[in-house]
């Protein structure tokens, strides 16, 4: 586990003790802290001599992988205390959390499906030329829709309408960008000048009219483009199904989607689109017995993460049928349990039956 600075060390065990905190007031307040697991609930799993201290990388302060990388730490601490003591981390997103994982920096982090695809293949400039074989799936998250903005008055109101404009695509070389970058080849778009920031700062420059246009992945509302909204008239821009298609025909990990209408408010009708997933992963170096009791804690407390974020309604066993790397072995353990088959393309090298 990679060692914590002092000042983010600090923050983490403050964000812990106030999480912790909203938990015990929600529960009425002055409660004992919870109890040692019954064997049946631990799948009689010995408890450690003390607490296993495991990181759990998540984003940046005000993004989503953030909050819910913090959640995802306190909800374990709430219902496994003897086991673990997980303390969130402040990441760069979700390329940089695969690199952490993958060198033992983290037990556990936050990745979006593009991501590990990049991560798999070891070809993308941000991963060095290393192909990230130790990921492992943990636990579903939530969709993210893609999500093409701009202000009503560019008169930008189709795919097509971003040649000759400026496009913010996010931070330079991580999977997004260099996905998009592609693309627009392919369907012959030629911006004038490709913008690289992080999502707030874009949604800020199209505020200010330095960009014409921009594209992220999210789950609405995305705060920057909600904050934008309320002074500044938006419109998103649809893919045409032939759009569409090249997406999904070309990167299995998108879906002919549509960002659902009232996602804003000047998203009035469905905005069609594509989809892709946020993924919570491991190590395959994490053990069998850890990860099991980790993913069974979560799903089987789903409405603590809801509580957290509205995003985790879809945070279900059944949705890691969507990943696109191997699951971890103490995941298939928990999914056979509930019922669910294991397709053989998610069965990892060294999963023993």
């Amino acid at each position: 586990m990679r060692t914590i600075s002092g000042r983010k060390k600090v923050l983490a065990i403050l964000f812990a003790g106030l999480f912790v905190a909203g938990f015990a007031f929600a529960g009425g307040g002055g409660e004992a802290a919870a109890p040692a697991p019954a064997a049946s609930a631990s799948g009689g799993i010995p408890v450690p001599s003390s607490p296993l201290k495991y990181s759990m990388a998540g984003g940046s302060v005000g993004g989503n992988f953030y909050l819910m990388g913090g959640g995802l730490a306190q909800t374990i601490n709430k219902h496994l205390p003897q086991y673990f003591l997980v303390t969130s981390e402040t990441t760069g997103g979700g390329s940089a959390n695969a690199g952490m994982i993958q060198n033992g920096e983290a037990e556990f982090g936050i990745v979006m499906t593009s991501s590990l695809f990049e991560a798999q293949q070891g070809e993308a400039k941000w991963t060095n030329g290393v192909k990230h074989t130790k990921l492992r799936g943990a636990a579903a998250l939530y969709p993210s829709w893609l999500t093409i903005y701009t202000l009503s008055s560019s008169g930008i109101k189709k795919f097509q309408d971003i040649n000759g404009r400026i496009i913010g695509l996010g931070s330079k070389g991580m999977a997004m960008d260099s996905i998009f970058r592609q693309y627009l080849e392919s369907q012959k778009v030629v911006p004038k000048q490709i913008h690289n920031d992080g999502h707030g700062a874009t949604a800020t420059a199209l505020g200010n009219g330095i960009i014409d246009v921009a594209l992220l992945f999210s789950y609405p509302p995305f705060a920057a483009i909600a904050e934008l909204e309320s002074t500044k008239d938006l419109s998103f821009v649809p893919l045409s199904a032939q759009e569409q298609k090249a997406l999904t025909d070309k990167y299995s990990f998108y879906v002919a989607d549509a960002m659902p209408a009232g996602s804003y408010k000047g998203a009035t009708q469905n905005v069609p689109g594509v989809s892709e997933w946020n993924m919570m992963v491991t190590s395959s170096d994490v053990p069998a017995d850890m990860v099991y009791l980790v993913v069974k804690a979560l799903f089987e407390n789903q409405a603590d993460m809801i509580a957290v974020h509205p995003s985790a309604k879809f945070m279900t066993a059944k949705n890691n049928l969507n990943f696109n790397v191997p699951l971890h072995a103490g995941v298939i353990r928990y999914m056979k349990e509930v019922g669910i088959d294991v397709p053989a393309r998610l069965i990892p090298p060294e999963y023993k039956d």
